[in-house]
């Protein structure tokens, strides 16, 4: 009796030894997979290269070989392309969901957010390493510095242009056109062969021909648009001439025009429904067609001026990931990962993005295109910045853009359609 006394609280024993084991080696793996989550930090990511955009595929390759060489750290990609970025990241910052790492190219919008504190000063971080603020062109700093500080990291220098089907320029014989007489005649040439002259939308990508007469006629001046509450004049001239060059036929129907998409303007042009397309570097990597060229964009003055600057690969820490202990450092590896040469060289290799960032030792041979950019740079009288990073970017497209259909159809001066924006202006600030 004794004996199977014993042999029962032996089973019992064993019974509860392995319940106990098991259960604690199991409670074991789920806190160990539970602290390995927990060390895993998220870094949030935005910027304009996002859906449709020529650099959208290779961020996130870009990406993700960073998360592969720092198995600490997850990084959600937010970005977005075209229209829809600037919206989507001025809410982002307004309602306190701000990314840690975020590009946006340089102008009103990024001075707005670093005077509200949003916007982490790297100056020091950057002067801390040589090697790596030696690695960017010099050229560039004066562009994401404020109050003699740096903000932000110049990786991507872009420039504007007119995009030309040489082919259609060849099989109806017009001339390429290198001033505003060239323009018209070419215009009427392709009018007259029912070929849209000018892929044009209302659309704030379809100001770019807007900002680029603007840009010939003023030069500089552009850069400091109202003076003493008045715009800068270039700014009403050529609204005029887009209302010349929309009375002549150089776009597309108005029931298209004002509506259409930007892929759809873009469309138009890669699919030959039109000869001509104002557009910018990020423009090169869509046009595999053998026969595009880009051309100096006629000139509607004596100089030679072209827009040039920095795109939206221009690179901040958020104030709010700075100020995070358990972000800070991390943040500051994915800044310099994607400024490092290595990264830029995969972006230049990819879609013929121009850095800032030296990456001579890599031998990268651009295409056609992307050189006569580089040569139409070279030959300029004056570089001017875009001339929308110089305006409220928000007013820029609330009232400029949305408005720019009432003033080609003759409902609104282009000099009352200035008013109500620099009225907004003042209101926005």
């Amino acid at each position: 009796m004794k004996r199977a006394v014993a042999l029962v609280i032996f089973v019992l024993v064993v019974f509860f030894a392995v319940v106990f084991s098991t259960f604690y080696g199991s409670n074991s793996s789920v806190k160990s997979v539970h602290n390995e989550e927990e060390e895993k930090t998220q870094l949030t990511f935005m910027n304009s290269w996002g859906g449709s955009d020529s650099k959208a595929k290779a961020l996130e390759e870009i990406l993700a070989d960073f998360e592969e060489k720092n198995t600490d750290i997850d990084v959600i990609n937010k970005s977005t392309s075209s229209d829809d970025f600037l919206p989507s990241i001025k809410d982002s910052f307004a309602t306190g969901d701000q990314p840690d790492v975020f590009g946006l190219w340089p102008g009103s919008d990024i001075r707005s957010l670093i005077a509200a504190g949003k916007v982490a000063d790297l100056t020091a971080l950057i002067n801390s390493d040589p090697e790596w603020k030696s690695s960017f062109g010099d050229d560039m700093w004066n562009l994401v510095e404020e109050n003699g500080k740096i903000y932000g990291m110049p990786v991507e220098i872009t420039f504007e242009g007119l995009f030309i089907n040489k082919d259609l320029f060849d099989k109806y014989h017009v001339e390429v056109p290198k001033d505003y007489t060239g323009l018209v005649k070419a215009i009427n040439a392709f009018k007259s062969h029912k070929i849209i002259p000018i892929a044009f939308n209302c659309k704030p990508e379809g100001s770019y021909i807007y900002q680029n007469i603007a840009m010939s006629l003023g030069g500089k001046k552009l850069e400091h648009p109202i003076i003493n509450g008045e715009v800068c004049e270039p700014y009403i001239e050529a609204m005029k001439t887009m209302k010349d060059l929309f009375n002549m036929g150089a776009f597309p129907p108005s029931n298209e025009c004002f509506s259409m998409e930007s892929t759809e303007r873009d469309d138009l042009f890669l699919n030959k429904k039109a000869a001509m397309i104002v557009q910018g570097s990020w423009f090169i990597e869509k046009c595999n067609d053998k026969d595009v060229e880009l051309v100096a964009f006629p000139r509607m003055s004596s100089s030679k001026n072209t827009v040039y600057g920095l795109g939206g690969g221009t690179f901040y820490i958020s104030q709010k990931a700075w100020e995070d202990t358990s972000k800070r450092e991390q943040a500051i590896k994915l800044l310099k990962y994607l400024t490092s040469k290595e990264a830029c060289a995969q972006l230049g290799l990819q879609t013929e993005m121009i850095s800032n960032v030296d990456i001579s030792d890599y031998n990268i041979n651009y295409n056609s295109l992307t050189q006569s950019g580089l040569s139409i740079i070279k030959d300029s009288d004056v570089l001017v910045g875009p001339p929308d990073h110089y305006f409220s970017r928000t007013v820029w497209e609330s009232i400029i853009v949305r408005d720019f259909p009432d003033m080609l159809s003759g409902s609104i001066s282009p000099e009352d359609l200035w008013k109500e924006a620099i009225k907004a202006d003042v209101e926005d600030k």
